[in-house]
């Protein structure tokens, strides 16, 4: 840097000091009158509770202010803060109606040494509206976490409703009144107090209302727990010509609870019997669960759906052989391969062919047309014992060698 550049910054400082010497010389020697404009100083609301006798409440209640022009030396000036003034609206004062109200404001103190020198009236602008009240139910939105194997038997709120009073489009949107909060590692009934909040149909909380109580207690009571399976039991056959394809229960285990020692005898809850005789097509139905004394089951409802697939049973052949017997036979002749035997078809359910045997049909050859020797081919007849659900669809012929007797 050379000489010339270390004069000019040399200058510059001088100039700058001698300005702030200058500056505190006329603010503290000569003091002179300055002109501030103060912003957004608060304004209280007094006798507000004057609103309830008028059956109005305040509209998107907020904090009101006020802004002053003010005078006063310079020294004083610069020290001036919002909370050096107190200015207040006297809510009684006037006649209000619904809608906006423009209400006048006291300066009731200020710095001394200041001057306000605001022109012309000074006021805020309060939106009122009618006042209602409204009964709301309390629900717990509390989010709790419990130990391992406990489990929570039942949760109450004391008291179950509030009362809440406040602008009538405010009290509109108040969909529920809810306690959150959370409750960790919960091994043993609890009682906890939490606060009250006013929440609309999308979970957004509505303030500027008032609520004959702040906070409710909600009470939860544990039991111990565990988890078994569920046996589905049955009575009864399905009907005839039907056959049970499979079934499906909407849970297979269930989370029941009780004291320790009854929860320690129990590996399996059983369902009420369900009769399987009236059963002709897919269904499905509601099936209680037979709990032992004691014994609850978490969801509280104690009942399970139970979806059955039937299916109408297919017809089916089943080929049997049998012994053919002789009738009718001339005595002058003689049959010469005896042991006949034939296939017979049999027609039914499968459950039906299952118990048809070669026992249970009769098959029988007439042979009284026959009046010399000779092989013949005939077709026998056949009948069916005890086989009511089945049929017979078709007989084998046979062929028979007949001679004279000797």
């Amino acid at each position: 840097m050379d000489k010339s550049e270390n004069r000019t910054l040399i200058v510059k400082i001088i100039c700058i000091l001698l300005s702030f010497c200058l500056w505190l010389y006329i603010s503290n020697v000569e003091n002179p009158l300055r002109t501030y404009e103060l912003k957004n100083i608060p304004v209280e609301l007094i006798n507000e509770n004057s609103l309830i006798d008028s059956k109005f409440a305040i509209m998107n209640k907020q904090q009101f202010t006020v802004d002053l022009k003010l005078e006063g030396p310079s020294s004083e000036v610069i020290k001036i803060r919002k909370e050096d003034f107190k200015i207040a609206a006297d809510m009684s004062a006037y006649a209000l109606k619904g809608g906006e109200n423009t209400i006048p404001v006291q300066i009731i103190s200020y710095p001394q040494n200041i001057n306000i020198k605001n022109n012309g009236f000074l006021g805020i602008k309060v939106n009122l509206e009618e006042l209602v009240q409204k009964e709301v139910t309390i629900k717990s939105k509390v989010k709790v976490n419990y130990k391992e194997h406990i489990y929570e038997k039942e949760q109450t709120i004391s008291p179950k409703t509030v009362k809440v009073t406040g602008g009538k489009s405010v009290i509109e949107r108040i969909s529920d009144a809810i306690l959150t909060g959370d409750e960790r590692d919960v091994d043993n009934n609890k009682q906890s107090d939490y606060s009250i909040k006013f929440v609309d149909s999308f979970g957004n909380e509505v303030n500027d209302v008032e609520s004959d109580i702040k906070t409710a207690k909600l009470s939860i009571v544990v039991t111990n727990g565990k988890v078994v399976p569920i046996n589905l039991k049955t009575n009864g056959t399905i009907p005839q010509g039907f056959v049970l394809d499979g079934y499906e229960l909407s849970k297979s285990s269930v989370n029941i609870l009780g004291n320790s020692q009854n929860l320690d005898k129990i590996s399996s809850i059983d369902t009420e019997s369900v009769d399987m005789s009236s059963l002709q097509s897919d269904s499905q139905m509601n099936v209680k669960l037979n709990l032992p004394e004691g014994i609850l089951v978490q969801d509280g409802e104690g009942i399970i759906n139970v979806k059955f697939k039937v299916k109408k049973e297919e017809s089916v052949t089943k080929n049997i052989v049998c012994n053919v017997q002789i009738k009718n036979l001339s005595e002058n002749l003689i049959l010469e391969n005896s042991n006949l035997t034939t296939n017979v078809s049999v027609t039914g359910i499968q459950t039906e062919l299952d118990k048809v045997t070669a026992q249970n049909i009769n098959v029988i050859l007439d042979l009284s047309n026959i009046k010399e020797e000779g092989t013949f081919e005939y077709t026998p007849k056949a009948t069916l014992v005890d086989g009511n659900n089945a049929a017979i669809s078709s007989i084998g012929s046979v062929s028979v060698v007949v001679k004279k007797k000797a």
